[in-house]
């Protein structure tokens, strides 16, 4: 029961997990906030239309029963998942590849 549920929650709890050991932090600056509004206003469109026609059909047994139109509140977490922690973890990443760059190879 709620499986789908639980894999959104585990997966929000790895995002924070992982963003707390590489100590990330969150710019939400006012590019962040338009790419947030953008992608959530391009989400509800989208799942709407696949969970209406029915492209996508959720098993009622593995969601909450919690719906935003046509489908349910548990597609927010991945939305949620990938805003909070991609653009930290990029800039994490990137700000290492600066600090080390790699020498270049002899070919």
């Amino acid at each position: 029961m709620f499986k789908y549920s639980f894999l959104i929650i585990m997966l929000l709890f790895i995002a924070f997990f992982v963003g707390y050991i590489y100590k990330l932090k969150l710019n939400l600056n006012k590019a962040w906030r338009y790419t947030a509004l953008i992608s959530f206003v391009a989400m509800i469109i989208f799942n709407t239309y696949l969970t209406a026609l029915p492209i996508v059909v959720y098993n009622v047994n593995s969601i909450l029963g919690i719906k935003i139109l046509t489908f349910p509140i548990e597609d927010i977490g991945y939305l949620i998942m990938v805003l909070l922690l991609l653009p930290p973890l990029f800039e994490k990443l990137s700000d290492e590849k600066r600090d080390h760059p790699q020498k270049p190879t002899k070919h």
